[in-house]
């Protein structure tokens, strides 16, 4: 796919409410919400069908939860209220099999059924059951909230495990327990998505979230491998110490980047966690974020799209080691993963740093 960037330009051409804003604003600065909004009016084109499927490029065209809540989740940000309900149409009607409120992670358009696999992956449960918080607040629905509260139930009576470090979420309910796995529970830091568990928390009192968020924290602290001392993508909490589940490699790759992302969004008070990422990634390849290999610091692969800068951009901001975020500001489409990471930093930096964004007051 050809990479495009989003100017004001483009944005004005693209006739949108959004852009008006953005034209009116350049008159004296622009404002951080004018970002998000012109970004989605492109990200929508790229990756969101009229239907209301968000399609994973990278995975030849298939569609999963997590997608699903992205797209719910930045459709309610950029206050688009007509695109939030054909994705969360397209969800309940395609996703919700299991005969629960917990979403089938993956449709496959090439196969039959399009869902082979009725297991769910929490991260995109909360992330569905979060946007569902914001459009309940933003347009003042009743059904959204309902609807939040009972994700939120599900996930805590399906996936959420009480563990020698404290309450943790699985990755799925099925596969990753300590009946599963040798090593089980397996967990995967990424899906500590903290935003979303925080929200998600006033949505239900049933939902533990302070609890999930401090073994999260805790996790961050004391799960870090090797010379780089970064977590990996997937950690066994079998033993007395966290260590990397034998099942996969011991690497910090493309799911591991969403910790300091999700950190950084959640709150500024966390420097100490995010500083072995930001090291991290000052000492490998000049500043650019990439898979490292635990045991040894090296690295294995390069994260080259601009999405994935756009993390590093957004951790150096929450350290005070960014003034200014252009790769983060300057959003363009590359591949469905990065390009969702990219959008992701850009709604952080203008929610928490909007300093970091040019032009803004």
């Amino acid at each position: 796919m050809i990479s495009r960037s989003v100017t004001f330009k483009t944005m004005l051409l693209a006739g949108s409410i959004a852009a008006a804003s953005v034209a009116q604003a350049t008159n004296d600065a622009v404002e951080p919400a004018d970002y998000v909004a012109g970004s989605w009016m492109l990200y929508r084109h790229d990756y969101v069908t009229p239907e209301g499927r968000v399609i994973d490029t990278r995975a030849n065209g298939i569609s999963h939860s997590e997608g699903q809540g992205y797209g719910m989740l930045i459709a309610v940000l950029a206050d688009d209220q007509k695109s939030f309900e054909r994705i969360w149409d397209w969800t309940k009607a395609n996703l919700y099999v299991r005969g629960d409120s917990l979403a089938a992670w993956r449709w496959d358009p090439a196969a039959t059924p399009h869902v082979a696999d009725t297991n769910n992956a929490t991260d995109g449960d909360l992330l569905i059951g979060w946007a569902l918080v914001k459009a309940a607040h933003v347009w003042k629905d009743s059904d959204y909230a309902r609807d939040a509260k009972r994700i939120a139930e599900a996930i805590t009576d399906k996936t959420v495990v009480d563990t020698p470090f404290g309450k943790a979420l699985l990755p799925g309910e099925r596969g990753f327990g300590a009946t599963d796995q040798p090593d089980g529970p397996v967990v995967n830091l990424s899906y500590w998505v903290y935003p979303a568990i925080a929200e998600l928390g006033v949505a239900s009192s049933r939902f533990p979230a302070d609890e999930l968020i401090k073994t999260g924290l805790s996790l961050t602290q004391t799960a870090r491998f090797g010379p780089a001392e970064l977590p990996a993508d997937w950690i066994s909490l079998k033993g007395d110490v966290p260590t990397p589940a034998s099942a996969y490699p011991a690497q910090f790759g493309h799911d591991a980047i969403r910790v300091p992302l999700y950190l950084a969004w959640y709150s500024r008070d966390h420097s100490d966690l995010l500083t072995p990422f930001a090291n991290a990634w000052r000492d490998t390849n000049e500043g650019a974020a990439s898979v490292i290999e635990l045991a040894t610091a090296t690295t294995l692969s390069q994260m080259p799209e601009a999405g994935y800068r756009a993390v590093t951009e957004l951790v150096g901001c929450s350290l005070g080691r960014e003034t200014v975020a252009p790769t983060a500001a300057a959003f363009e489409t590359t591949d469905y993963y990065p390009s969702t990471l990219h959008l992701l930093s850009l709604v952080a930096i203008a929610e928490r740093y909007p300093r970091c964004l040019p032009d803004t007051q």
